[in-house]
């Protein structure tokens, strides 16, 4: 560059000493053309280089964005199983508080019982959102759908969190009356490795003609419902993210 410009420096000098005005007013002309054209090409250049990186940054971005989402989904998805459980212990567990039944062992009980009680909630992971949004890479990706559906993600999540704590906090109140009939052992062995069962009789029987249980078993019931809508809402938005991820990757 340093050449070029001494190469040019000489031109001018040379054509001012011979007295050829017009001939260097062209040049000088024509050489600030060749500058002005070397200044886009390298403005073009970077802007190039600058959209090369951004692309390769945002791909990186949505890769993790797409890891993250498909995890959440399958944490969803389970804890949507455990609540369907409980929906279905439900009519079994109003079946056999009505029924007098002359059982004389556990296992009629135990299972719907165990069943009523999962507490599972849904806890997503958020690092890669979170990280994507403080940094500002968010807003590499031009989907403007997706930008949306991702900055109103953990609103949304926040929104069930009252439904899973309400179905929790009833579990935790209604703990204390249950531990009156069933011992800790019974209720989790076979679930828990090692856990070794009661050497006291649990009494799944009068428990299930306790008014407090019938209570209980309808404040499941009734939470788990409420719950699952919201989970479904939040699945609903999560395939969507992740349809849109794809299509971004792929384009």
């Amino acid at each position: 560059m340093n050449g070029m410009i001494k190469f040019f420096h000489h031109v001018r000098r040379s054509l001012i000493q011979e007295n050829k005005m017009g001939k260097y007013f062209k040049y000088a002309i024509g050489e600030i053309f060749l500058v002005v054209i070397g200044i886009l090409i390298a403005i073009q250049l970077n802007a190039w280089r600058n959209n090369t990186l951004n692309t390769k940054q945002k791909q990186n971005v949505l890769k993790s964005l797409k890891a993250e989402f498909r995890s959440n989904k399958s944490q969803l998805d389970t804890v949507l199983v455990y609540q369907n459980k409980i929906q279905e212990a439900y009519p079994i567990v109003m079946q056999l508080i009505k029924k007098d039944t002359a059982a004389t062992d556990n296992s009629i009980y135990a299972e719907p019982c165990l069943n009523l009680g999962y507490a599972w909630t849904f806890n997503p992971i958020n690092g890669a959102l979170r990280s994507a949004i403080s940094s500002g890479e968010i807003h590499l990706i031009k989907n403007e759908k997706l930008t949306e559906l991702l900055f109103s993600w953990e609103d949304i999540v926040k929104d069930s969190e009252e439904e899973g704590n309400r179905a929790i906090h009833h579990k935790d109140a209604s703990y204390e009356f249950r531990q009156e009939y069933i011992r800790v052992n019974d209720a989790l062995v076979g679930i828990v490795p090692g856990l070794i069962p009661s050497n006291y009789i649990s009494n799944y029987k009068s428990l299930f003609k306790d008014p407090l249980f019938e209570d209980y078993a309808s404040l499941c019931y009734l939470d788990s419902r409420g719950y699952t809508n919201e989970l479904n809402v939040i699945k609903k938005h999560n395939l969507e993210i992740l349809k849109l991820i794809e299509q971004e990757l792929n384009n």
